[in-house]
């Protein structure tokens, strides 16, 4: 399982250039100026836009609803998100039901990574500009110490962000593998076996324990969301705080 080496043209700057998967990305600059997949996107670009605004716009919705669908309606919940407390509670009501078992971490695990294809083609599309974009042209400290093991072992950290409460971001792992053009079945098939094997655990879980354990879960869960938005608006705050000593 190797990433592709291509020669291409780079859409985004004119010129030529060969990307190797055996070298790193380059750091992100601290250009303001919008990338040019924004300025003048072409149809690609907008199709990406586009599915970029309907994830974003999906996944803020669900966010009011997470708590009611998983109580009243588990299994559209685990449809909609292949949330891993939905096959945990479900996997506790129905003991003994080997293949129910099998469908609900298959299609738990198809709906936890159904978006991850969209960053793939992001990454591989807009190349490194896709994560000056996000990061807002300011790195973040902790990827710019971890850049280089990211880049060499791309496996093993999509691996560590497929681990319960992991707050590692597969999206941004996801791009990057694109960026560096590795090949998307290859990807795919990985995360998609990630995503089941944690689901399995889950399974086990509410086979083994029943839903007593499950509000130990949904509160460590709700911790780890808590830590992850805290680290989120402390980035964004250092981006505004940075950008407005700049002007």
């Amino acid at each position: 399982m190797t990433p592709e080496k291509t020669s291409e043209p780079d859409d985004y700057s004119g010129t030529a250039q060969t990307r190797s998967p055996s070298a790193p990305i380059g750091p992100a600059t601290s250009n303001p100026a919008l990338p040019s997949f924004l300025t003048h996107p072409r149809t690609v670009d907008r199709w990406l836009l586009t599915a970029l605004g309907l994830i974003t716009v999906y996944s803020l919705a669900l966010i009011p609803l997470r708590a009611y669908l998983l109580i009243n309606y588990t299994f559209l919940y685990t449809l909609l998100t292949g949330s891993s407390l939905s096959v945990l509670s479900l996997a506790a009501r129905t003991p003994s039901q080997p293949l129910l078992w099998a469908g609900l971490v298959t299609v738990a695990a198809l709906s936890a990574v159904k978006f991850l294809v969209v960053y793939f083609f992001m990454g591989k599309h807009w190349g490194q500009a896709f994560l000056d974009w996000i990061f807002a042209s300011h790195t973040p400290l902790w990827y710019r110490k971890l850049e280089g093991f990211v880049q060499r072992h791309i496996y093993f950290c999509l691996f560590l962000a497929f681990l319960p409460f992991s707050p590692i971001p597969a999206t941004i792992l996801v791009a990057i593998a694109g960026i560096r053009r590795f090949k998307g079945w290859a990807i795919a098939g990985y995360v998609f076996l990630l995503a089941l094997l944690l689901k399995c655990f889950y399974l086990y879980l509410g086979v083994t324990f029943g839903e007593e354990i499950k509000p130990v879960l949904m509160t460590i869960d709700r911790y780890m969301m808590q830590a992850t938005l805290a680290l989120m608006a402390y980035m964004f705050i250092v981006v505004w705080y940075k950008n407005r000593k700049k002007s």
